[in-house]
């Protein structure tokens, strides 16, 4: 998947090691770039009204949605040079006014309400905020006021949907090459399968700052003529003297999914959804695989709190800020270096064990979401917490009883958004060979014998795939425990020429295992030596001789029966393991 990044120098782009030392709701809104007469255009225009935003940003929501394309597409488009032929629209477009207007709630009379800047300013603020603010004289008015502030943490996102299909049309044009190729090599043509209906395209997002600093404030606050209405041609021209309306943060490129499974098919829907409906999916998904890449890498848009208490870790934090069960945050401390200058030192990390929703909570009176902690060193509170999302996956490999190994598992409660900590979903795969003697031969109807070996070299691939449940504990370590359906595939080299032509001859059994496991961080939070004690259960070996249509052959025994040094049922295996 290609992604393509530019970065303002302001304090959106992560220039340093560890966050700022402040954070505040940011406010966005989409535009949809329109590309007259395309095809798609228009069911883009009418899906462009059920995107969602995100829970942890304020909802700009724009009577306008759709720009006019500043450029056309190419097979080989220049993306700066679109990065900026967007910028200078939206400068033309005066949407950076609009955005401003639409904070100050501005009429086209000139009058105006500061109702909806003195609701985001309550809704941003912390207890801290508010019991600062009941110290003061203003009281709780300045915090309503504090919403002004908020203007300046708007963002645009412009949306370029293109190569946008339907799967019919992805189809038809597959099912014509491969007939072309079939009829150029005089084979059956074969059409693919047909499992999906809706859409599929990609997505160039281009984000862009509104650039309401200081001066453009100062200048709007010139546009008033009297307390209760605002000059309309100076508001307009509040960005003048600024180099632009907007600060180019970032552009990112992404595959984009509206389908959904044909009827009939494994997880196909049991009520289709309509062309529509299919349609607001593919840009909702757009939209959300481009927050997820910029979350990534823009400071603005990693939500920052302070830890509040320790023992559980607690922080006023939840659904309101978009947080979900496992996601992670870095844990950050502020210290004095040797220079007098203070800098973050990261001290731990952590996932979140308990969401709450805070979305309707009184001000001053936020609930507290908990949180355990999977590396690091002791916290504290006053400590800030910095959202740090990750994939939830893990890779690694080892050594086990009978050679090397691999493995995977993914994080479910992360994934799926499931209040339990770390369960996930494993697959392993140990590969090795062994040194076997008195083996008991096979006693096959085979159209020809077993080229089985009574004493030689033997490789086994073995497979399992099942449940992971860990549990951290002592800040770097976890235990845990897993069951897994397991299967086993032996083979061998042939000692004798067979006189009919097959393919390798195997035996195989399936069955079920378990274990238990132990495991310590090294070096970071997501580097961990993992030792594993297991056992299974295997069901009866099957025989595969190799030749074509000849039917496999139960043996009607255990492993134990044909390798009788095979007398245990219990493993242990010493592995490395990545997580991201």
């Amino acid at each position: 998947m290609f992604s393509y990044n530019i970065y303002a120098q302001d304090t959106d782009q992560v220039k340093k090691r560890g966050p700022a030392d402040d954070y505040s709701r940011s406010s966005i809104s989409y535009l949809l770039l329109n590309f007259e007469g395309e095809k798609y255009s228009e069911e883009l225009k009418r899906g462009i009204y059920g995107s969602i935003v995100p829970s942890k940003f304020d909802n700009n929501d724009m009577k306008q949605k759709v720009l006019k394309a500043p450029y056309y597409h190419s097979t080989t488009p220049n993306l700066k040079r679109n990065t900026e032929a967007v910028r200078r629209a939206l400068a033309a477009d005066l949407y950076a006014n609009k955005v401003v207007k639409y904070w100050w709630r501005v009429r086209d009379d000139g009058s105006y309400s500061t109702d909806l800047i003195q609701k985001r300013g309550f809704y941003n603020a912390t207890d801290i905020d508010v019991n600062e603010a009941d110290a003061e004289k203003r009281g709780r008015a300045a915090l309503a006021d504090a919403g002004e502030k908020l203007i300046a943490n708007s963002y645009v996102m412009v949306l370029d949907y293109n190569n946008v299909k339907t799967m019919t049309e992805i189809y038809d044009a597959q099912d014509a090459k491969i007939r072309k190729n079939a009829e150029k090599l005089k084979i059956e043509f074969k059409p693919v399968e047909r499992k999906k209906n809706g859409y599929e395209g990609k997505l160039t997002a281009y984000l862009y700052k509104v650039n309401y600093s200081d001066t453009v404030q100062g200048y709007f606050m010139d546009a008033f003529t009297n307390e209760n209405t605002l000059d309309l041609a100076k508001v307009d021209k509040i960005f003048n003297q600024v180099y632009s309306p907007f600060k180019q943060i970032s552009t990112q490129s992404v595959k984009v999914d509206g389908t959904q499974g044909n009827p009939g098919e494994f997880l196909a829907p049991i009520v289709q959804k309509s062309k529509a409906q299919l349609m607001i999916k593919l840009v909702n998904d757009g939209i959300i695989k481009v927050i997820n890449k910029l979350e990534k890498n823009l400071e603005a848009f990693r939500v920052k709190t302070p830890i509040v208490s320790t023992n559980p870790i607690t922080a006023k934090i939840g659904k309101k800020e978009g947080l979900t069960h496992e996601r992670r945050y870095f844990v950050w401390e502020y210290v004095e270096g040797n220079s007098g200058k203070t800098k973050a030192k990261r001290k731990g990390v952590i996932r979140a064990r308990k969401v709450v929703d805070n979305r309707q909570d009184e001000l001053g009176q936020t609930q507290s979401s908990v949180f355990y902690q999977i590396g690091g060193q002791s916290l504290e509170e006053g400590m800030t917490l910095q959202e740090r999302k990750d994939m939830g996956i893990g890779i690694g490999g080892g050594y086990g009883g009978i050679g090397g190994l691999v493995r995977a598992d993914i994080n479910v409660g992360q994934w799926l958004n499931m209040p339990v900590r770390q369960f996930k979903l494993y697959i392993d795969y140990i590969f090795g060979s062994t040194d076997y003697t008195n083996v008991t031969p096979i006693n096959s109807s085979s159209l020809e014998p077993s080229t089985m070996p009574q004493n030689g070299n033997y490789s086994e691939n073995k497979f399992s795939i099942g449940i992971l449940k860990e549990y951290p504990f002592a800040r770097n370590f976890h235990a845990g425990w897993y069951v897994g359906y397991t299967g086993e595939i032996v083979t061998w080299d042939e000692e004798t020429t067979p006189i009919t032509e097959r393919t390798s001859e195997q035996l195989s059994a399936g069955g079920v295992n378990w274990g238990f496991k132990l495991g310590t961080n090294l070096f970071a939070h997501n580097i961990q030596l993992i030792g594993t004690f297991g056992g299974h259960n295997y069901g009866e070996v099957t025989y595969a001789s190799g030749i074509e249509d000849e039917e496999n052959l139960d043996l009607g025994g255990k492993w134990v029966d044909i390798f009788p040094e095979r007398t245990s049922s219990f493993s242990f295996d010493l592995s490395l393991r990545i997580t991201f």
